[in-house]
Order: structure tokens, then sequence, then C-alpha cells
């Protein structure tokens, strides 16, 4: 059943506080944080998939019920963290105008804001775990987008390293794609 105090909610504001301050670091920066050569070099394959998945989850969030138990606090300190680590990208980025950039926490991830939207993600599985098919099926979905966000990265990658060539083999050198 569709409810006020299901995931979706959770989703929403998290997804909102993330977009907007993508929106505010795009502003700033005066251009796209996602380059927009990126598309034309993959086609518009990545933005497709990620939009279908993204509409998916949402829809299933529909029914996923909140539990106010142990997982839900330790899921919503996961969520908040992820939620962090993406505003603190953007804020990266926004102090960032060209080329590669390896500033704030680029630094210490290729990756923050896909290790941000591991973590967000895996906060809500938690937030609203149980044995419902619901649940499951959230939990489903956010296992299936592992692949597919790895699978992204790499292609960003091979574009990153066509377009920068030597520094951005230096910087994949010097920094892990996502933590380790």
């Amino acid at each position: 059943m569709i409810g006020v105090w299901n995931l979706w909610l959770f989703f929403v504001l998290g997804y909102g506080v993330i977009w907007a301050s993508m929106g505010w670091a795009n502003r700033k920066r005066e251009k796209p944080i996602e380059d927009p050569e990126l598309y034309k070099f993959h086609g518009k394959k990545i933005l497709v998939i990620g939009w279908m998945w993204l509409i998916v989850v949402f829809l299933v969030s529909l029914f996923v019920p909140v539990n106010f138990k142990f997982l839900f606090w330790l899921g919503l300190s996961l969520f908040i963290i992820g939620i962090i680590l993406n505003v603190i990208s953007m804020y990266s980025f926004a102090q960032f105008t060209g080329g590669i950039n390896i500033t704030g926490i680029y630094r210490y991830s290729r990756n923050p804001m896909y290790v941000g939207g591991f973590f967000f993600l895996s906060g809500l599985c938690l937030m609203g775990w149980s044995k419902s098919a619901w649940s499951i099926a959230f939990f489903i979905l956010f296992i299936i987008s592992l692949p597919y966000y790895h699978w992204t990265i790499l292609l960003e990658e091979g574009f990153l390293e066509n377009k920068y060539g030597e520094p951005y083999l230096k910087y994949k050198q010097n920094v892990p794609r996502y933590l380790i």
C-alpha cells in the first residue's frame, strides 16, 4: 500500500537535496558537471538506462514501508552519509572550472558521487528492510544497480582517458576508483 511513511518520501527528499546541490554547482561553474561530450562519445544509453532505473526504483519505493527499528537508524546514517558525499562532491565541482577535477574530495576518490549513491541506496534498503515482496524487490534493484554503476564508471573513464590522455592516466594511478 502506498503510504506517507514509505521509502518514496526519503527517496524524493534525498534526490531533491542531491539535485539541488548539482543545480547550484552548475550555476556556480556556469557549465554542467556532467560533460555533454560524454553523451556524444557513448550515445544516450547511459542516460536512458539511468532514468529508466530511477523511475522503476521510485515506483517500487512507493510500496516499501519504512521500518522504524534498529535497521532504520543504521540505514538513516548511511542515507545521510550518501547525501553528504554527494553534496561535498558538488561543492568540489563548483570550485573547479575545467580539466580533470583533482581537488577536494576528488583527491581521495575518482567517483565520490557514485560512492555517495551506494551509501544513499544501501541506507534506503535498510530503512525499509522487511520480508515483504516490495522490500525484497527494492533490494534486488539495488543489487542490480551496482554493475550498472560500475559499467557507467568504466564508460566515463574511457571517455576521460580519450579526452585528457596522460594527465588522467596519472590521476587514475594515484587516486582509487571508489575508496580503496
